[in-house]
């Protein structure tokens, strides 16, 4: 039997005016607030989260800029700094990487922190981890906790202004999410936890399906609609608890050790930008590998439908960059858990099978 363990959930708000609720959650964590983030997540925020906290005893120390990347570097600048010092309680705003870079902050030094996260690309704000990447936007690490966010501000006004290509991001997450934690616990006797977030992963999936062409309509117009709001709730909160109660192998191998490793590779040539949704090429390479032809269809037809990427032009990346990441994916320890091996050869066919279909 292991030793206790706790879990602890984050609360949210959502809807047009969720940062409204500060003033009723916040004041009972401390009077003094700092908040870390990107500089375009900042400066959309400020003004809203200024006037949420008039009247309620609440002061800021200070806005701080997270830095480029969320990396050590930076979590250490942050920590050093004196808003940051004689702040009781942080607020983390902006996508991803800012909101990484102030929750590693947090747990460090153990101070309660809120999430606004302005993009929907990600669990970020929702989840206790915190990815870490080195300065030159490389990964390094995920550094793990059990400490997540207290409450987590979802405006979708806000987010529905974001482009629509981090929503894009954040689809081909979070239904990565199911894929991988359905492949990785075949045949496996799960305990609670484990169970827990493995059976909640399916929510990463079905409200994607029904509501996710929609939502990228809807964010494209910059529409806050119920369809736009399904979505953000699957790709930040529903996922960030499936990260939260599943063991990180669950959900972190195959779809996200290729997007991993792609995102540690340059863009293609002639000014190719490389696609926001890369985890998707990663699940349409697994359910290859793992032999569903028929959920393969079905992601393949969704992912054309709405401008998810389904070949190696759309990745922006060569057949030698090909190579590369199949041999460091096979290579990856994620990879370990699935039910059988991962090998180079099943992913390279895999990947010509995909280029076929573009005939």
């Amino acid at each position: 039997m292991q030793g206790r363990y706790t879990m602890t959930f984050p609360d949210y708000t959502i809807g047009v005016e969720a940062y409204e609720k500060i003033r009723e959650v916040c004041p009972r964590y401390g009077k003094t607030v700092v908040v870390i983030g990107g500089r375009k997540g900042i400066e959309a925020a400020q003004e809203k989260m200024t006037k949420a906290v008039e009247g309620v005893g609440l002061e800021f120390t200070g806005f701080l800029l997270a830095g480029k990347e969320s990396s050590y570097e930076n979590v250490e600048k942050i920590c050093n700094d004196q808003a940051f010092i004689d702040a009781d309680m942080i607020f983390a705003v902006g996508g991803g990487k800012a909101i990484d870079t102030a929750k590693q902050a947090a747990h460090m030094h153990h101070k309660p922190f809120f999430t606004f996260p302005t993009v929907a690309g990600s669990c970020a704000a929702a989840d206790s981890i915190a990815t870490i990447y080195n300065e030159d936007g490389t990964f390094r690490e995920y550094a793990y906790s059990d400490e997540p966010p207290v409450h987590v501000f979802l405006c979708t006004r806000m987010l529905a202004q974001a482009p629509v290509e981090f929503l894009l991001r954040g689809i081909s997450d979070t239904m990565a999410k199911y894929y991988e934690a359905q492949i990785a616990s075949r045949g496996k006797v799960l305990g609670h936890r484990d169970g827990m977030g493995i059976a909640l992963s399916r929510m990463c999936l079905d409200p994607l399906y029904a509501y996710g062409k929609q939502a990228v309509a809807d964010n494209k117009e910059h529409k806050a609609t119920a369809a736009f709001e399904e979505v953000v709730l699957s790709v930040v909160m529903t996922s960030g608890m499936v990260s939260n109660f599943a063991a990180p192998e669950y959900n972190g191998h195959i779809a996200h050790t290729l997007f991993t490793e792609l995102t540690n590779i340059t863009a293609g040539e002639n000014g190719c930008e490389r696609h926001s949704g890369l985890a998707a090429y990663g699940i349409l390479l697994l359910l290859l590998c793992d032999g569903q032809q028929a959920e393969f269809e079905r992601f393949y037809a969704f992912c054309k439908e709405i401008g998810l990427p389904t070949s190696r032009q759309d990745i922006c990346a060569s057949e030698e960059d090909i190579r590369r990441v199949f041999k460091a994916t096979e290579a990856k320890q994620d990879v370990g858990i699935m039910p059988y091996k991962v090998t180079q050869e099943m992913l390279h066919e895999a990947a010509d099978k995909l280029e076929q279909m573009k005939n």
